[in-house]
This record gives C-alpha cells, structure tokens and sequence, in this order.
C-alpha cells in the first residue's frame, strides 16, 4: 500500500464534475426516504465510473489497497464508506458520501469483492466498514466522519501506509515502529489483511519475487562497490552506479509492489552498505 494524495485527484477532476456531484448530493439530501435515495444513487452511478481513469492514473493504475497492476482487469471505484449498507451492523450505509470522491478508492477485484483464493483465503472489501471497539459511528450527515476510528487502513492516510511491514516470506505484517505511536495498528493491520485479501496466494508470491529481487540487487551493488574499491576498474564502477539506479527505481511509486520494495531495502540496511544508502535517500 503507498500513500494516494487526493488532492491530486480532486486536480484532476473533469470540468463540471464537482458540480454535478454536489447537485446529485444535495438531491439526497432532499429525499424522502431510502427508497428514493437508492433511486437516486442507482441513477447517477456513471458519475463515479466516470473518474475511474483518473483514480487509476493518480494511483499509478495500481489497486490502491495491495499494488496489484492488472490493465485486463474491470478494477473499480470502491466506496471506502460503502453507500447502501454496512455489513454486520444495522447501519444503512453513507449514502451522503456515494458522490463525495474523497470516499472513492480505485481497488482491484480481489480487493473490493469477496472472493475465495488459492490455500482457502476469503476476502475482500465488498460492504464491510467495521471501526475500532468504541469508536462511535456516523450515521447520518450531521455527524462528521472524523468521529470515527475505522478498523481498515486508508491509503489516503499516510500514517495507516505505513503501518504495513513485508518479509522474504511475502507475508503481511506490522511494522514494529508504527506500534510504537499509536494503539490498534496490529488489529488494524490484521483486519484489513482479511478484508483486503492481502493473504491471496498469488499476491503472497509476487511480493517475495520483488523482495527477493531487491535483495539481489543490493548483493550486486556490494560486490560491485567492492571490486572498484580494490581495483578502481571504471566497469565495476559503473555497474555499482547501474544497480543502485536500479534500486531506485523499484522504491518508486510506480514501481511493482514498490512498498514491498522499500521495506526490503530497510530490512537489509544492516548487511548490505547499497541498502543502507539507498535507505537514507530520499
């Protein structure tokens, strides 16, 4: 999970966009009863799937939730607050929110529908909103959101990105930093493994691949970094100069799994002098 900017996304709005969205909202606003209300939702949907490319673009067309880049796939615009219900809960959902693209999240299949993977892994986002025990709920459009404490990491706050830590394994984990700053990120981390299926297996071995990848890479860097410092060969040199580019450019935000990629540079700093420089970068 990388961090997405929505104001990036509000930059990138279609003219007229907002204010169609705000006319569309102020109408439910205005509704007598759900009956309406899903009426009206159902009738202005292409709203939402009209910015679907520009979700994409600003999310490097990356699932916002695991990373996953699949350019065959029907991704889709997920309601982090989902619009009609709220599952487990009597709640009728956020429908004051079905048109506010500050609730949007450009999520791939497995992510934002319940499926059933490879090992016997289920998840999926689907309707599921749960909050941490405690945390009030806003159930109507008087309440502010922000009196809530959602179980699910956002990648629109960039404090819940990095909350994520990946091993060799490929696996999910906490980072040990982020417990230390605030209560409820390993709860927090875990429930959305389930609810993101973060756990598919499919998924597990991509991010090993890009981990393992990393730590070769690094492995060059030394070798070559040591060759030039006892021979002062300008090829060792250049290919040291080459990996470290490399590196790089896997940390990048557009980069595969570039999450996975970062927390490998990290993890390795110890041993290898290539991780440890490109760890302190910028």
């Amino acid at each position: 999970m990388i961090f997405i900017d929505r104001q990036e996304v509000i930059a990138m709005l279609p003219e007229g966009w907002q204010a169609k969205a705000k006319s569309v909202t102020d109408a439910l606003l205005a509704a007598d009863g759900e009956e309406s209300r899903k009426r009206i939702i159902s009738e202005n949907e292409e709203l939402w799937r009209s910015i679907k490319d520009v979700l994409a673009k600003v999310g490097h067309h990356k699932c916002w939730y695991c990373e996953t880049a699949n350019i065959r796939s029907d991704n889709a615009v997920d309601h982090f607050r989902p619009k009609n219900r709220v599952a487990g809960s009597s709640h009728g959902g956020y429908w004051w929110l079905a048109f506010d693209v500050k609730n949007y999240r450009f999520a791939c299949t497995f992510c934002n529908s319940r499926r059933h993977g490879e090992g016997g892994t289920t998840g999926g986002k689907a309707d599921h909103f749960p909050l941490v025990d405690g945390s009030q709920r806003a159930d109507n459009p008087l309440i502010p959101i922000t009196v809530e404490t959602p179980l699910l990491l956002d990648p629109c706050d960039y404090f819940d990105t990095t909350t994520l830590w990946f091993d060799e394994t490929g696996q999910v984990g906490v980072n040990p930093d982020a417990e230390l700053v605030e209560e409820n990120v390993s709860q927090r981390v875990y429930a959305s493994r389930e609810l993101y299926h973060l756990d598919h297996v499919r998924l597990i071995e991509a991010r090993k691949r890009v981990y393992l990848e990393v730590l070769q890479m690094c492995d060059r860097a030394d070798e070559a970094l040591v060759a030039y410092k006892s021979t002062k060969n300008s090829i060792s040199r250049s290919l040291f100069h080459d990996s470290i580019n490399a590196l790089k450019r896997m940390k990048r935000d557009d980069a595969p799994y570039s999450a996975v990629a970062r927390c490998a540079v990290l993890g390795y700093r110890v041993n290898s002098p290539s991780a440890k420089l490109i760890a302190e970068a910028s």
